[in-house]
This record gives C-alpha cells, sequence and structure tokens, in this order.
C-alpha cells in the first residue's frame, strides 16, 4: 500500500485505494471480521492501517496513487507528493506519469453521482499566473476534463451518465 502521502509527515498511515495483495483464506476471514467489527465511522483504510500498518511493505506512492485533490493546491505546494520541494510543479507531467486517479474532490460527490453544475463552478481548481506572468488553467483544465471523460465513459458502457 502506498502512504496516504497528503497526511504525511504528520501521520504515518497508508492509503487504501490501491492494495497490492496476495490473499489466503485465513487473511480474507480476518479481514472481513474487522469489517464486521468496525465502527460506524471506519472506513477500509482505517481497518487496514489496523490491520497492516506496521506490517506492510509501502509502495511508492507516486506515480501509484495520485489523488485529483492534488489539483486543488497552489503551484509551490506539492512537496508531499513529488517529493521535494526543490522539483517544480508540473501538473501535465505529473498526470501523464499517473497509473492510477483516485476521485477525491470534497465537498465535490464522486462523478458516478449526480452533481450541482453550481457547485462544480464554485470548488474548480484556481488558476494561477506563472513565473513568466502568464495565467495557467492547467490543473481546472484536466480536473474538468477527468470528469467529463468519466461521465462520457460511463454513458458509453452503461447507457447512463449518472
Amino acid at each position: 500500500m502506498p502512504r496516504a502521502y497528503w497526511l504525511y509527515p504528520q501521520e504515518k498511515k497508508l492509503a487504501s485505494h490501491i492494495v497490492l495483495l496476495q490473499p489466503s483464506a485465513t487473511e480474507f476471514a480476518r479481514v472481513m471480521d474487522a469489517v464486521r467489527d468496525a465502527a460506524p465511522g471506519d472506513y477500509d483504510m482505517e481497518i487496514l492501517n489496523r490491520l497492516y500498518g506496521d506490517s506492510a511493505l509501502v509502495l511508492p506512492h507516486r506515480p501509484y496513487a495520485l489523488l485529483t485533490r492534488e489539483y486543488f493546491r497552489e503551484p509551490w505546494n506539492h512537496s508531499h507528493y513529488l517529493g521535494s520541494d526543490r522539483e517544480q510543479w508540473d501538473p501535465v507531467a505529473v498526470y501523464s506519469e499517473a497509473k492510477y486517479l483516485h476521485f477525491s474532490d470534497w465537498p465535490m460527490p464522486k462523478p458516478w453521482l449526480p452533481a450541482d453544475e453550481e457547485l462544480r463552478l464554485q470548488v474548480q481548481p484556481k488558476c494561477y499566473v506563472n513565473d513568466g506572468g502568464v495565467e495557467s488553467c492547467a490543473e481546472r483544465e484536466l480536473w474538468n476534463g477527468w470528469r467529463n471523460e468519466f461521465k462520457e465513459r460511463r454513458k458509453r458502457v452503461c447507457g447512463t451518465g449518472t
């Protein structure tokens, strides 16, 4: 499992949106018991951290676990994802190298749920003026593109956009 890079180093938790495992009947039963006994606010990430947080190997989050929420940060505030405060943020390059994109855009619902257009316009990523004095909306364009692409694919596959 990769680290929950957006929480690190304050919280050293593993993220559950990508997990590589070799299941056994014993471990499956252990996970199912933990799910059954979970408190109302316990989600998959909490359960898996309780079970494997001290024993799982850590996969690199980059390029295997990119949250769409990363595209809401200011261009100078991506050191948690990049792994360095020296690397320049390039939203297109980061997306191009990503293997898995996880929709995490609260308060926007997941793209497979109905969403209010006014809310989308209100919460979409901001545009920024780059070092050359030119406005860049790359984060906004990518983010809106992902949501639109998801809806279009869903229409083709499922026959519905919601």
